[in-house]
């Protein structure tokens, strides 16, 4: 029988949460009632819009990269208490991981964006306590911020999306950060990237880009981290035949 402790053994196993210190808690966040699971649903965030709709998908086990437990004690109220009772009312698990899924060598948010970009031998990049968790390396051929968006299906005009075009126009060597990462712009400084791509905008780095020569595309923080949840989900679904869904409910952030 497929339950939710055989798929996360699985996960566990595939991505190493032990390896890497994270502010979220990686696994099992709310148990189901152990039953059977048919149907996955993966999304970004464990919102209860998500929630919501995995439960109109019928869906037994939600995966996310974002959860609700966090590594501290959170009283059980609110839209937290929300959350959990939905989950529970639905009979819905939830599993989340966090850095693992940002850092993965195959799966994880990072690698999936800098292969999608063309970049054939890319290199682990950008420390975060004890581990590094994105990716550099160069293209075989130049391309402009225009043909970089597009390979990676990004609207440069769409909402929560800037880039900031302070370095040169042909870009070769490219490094990638999901998520809140603007800090390691300076890691990309110093590894004399062409590019540097992350998820939030930060307004600190304004003059950070200018003074240093650099461009940086601030994709969006829900988009950049949609390509490992996508991968994570193909992966399931060859290992375990279960019938998977992706809930995409961006925040245009």
């Amino acid at each position: 029988m497929i339950n939710i402790y055989k798929i996360n053994n699985f996960l566990k196993n595939l991505l190493d949460p032990e390896s890497m210190a994270d502010v979220a808690i990686n696994g099992i966040q709310v148990d189901n009632d152990g039953s059977e699971v048919s149907k996955i649903a993966f999304t970004v965030d464990a919102s209860y819009a998500a929630i919501e709709k995995a439960a109109e998908e019928r869906s037994s086990l939600l995966i996310t990269h974002h959860g609700i437990f966090w590594g501290k004690v959170e009283p059980i109220t609110g839209a937290h208490r929300n959350r959990i009772k939905r989950l529970l009312d639905a009979n819905i698990g939830l599993i989340s991981y966090h850095l693992p899924l940002d850092a993965h060598s195959e799966y994880g948010n990072n690698i999936q964006i800098i292969k999608k970009l063309g970049v054939k031998s890319p290199e682990k990049f950008a420390p975060y306590k004890g581990n590094q968790i994105g990716y550099i390396g160069n293209l075989d051929e130049t391309l402009r911020i225009d043909e970089i968006a597009s390979k990676m299906g990004l609207d440069l005009g769409s909402k929560g999306v800037n880039y900031l075009g302070f370095g040169i126009n042909d870009i070769k060597k490219i490094a990638v950060v999901s998520g809140g990462a603007g800090d390691n712009v300076f890691d990309a400084i110093r590894s004399d990237a062409d590019l540097f791509i992350t998820g939030d905008s930060c307004h600190e780095l304004y003059h950070v880009a200018l003074e240093n020569k650099i461009n940086v595309l601030f994709a969006g923080h829900y988009f950049s981290e949609t390509f490992g949840v996508k991968a994570l989900m193909k992966k399931i679904e060859e290992e375990f035949g279960l019938q998977t869904a992706f809930l995409d409910i961006p925040t245009g952030l």
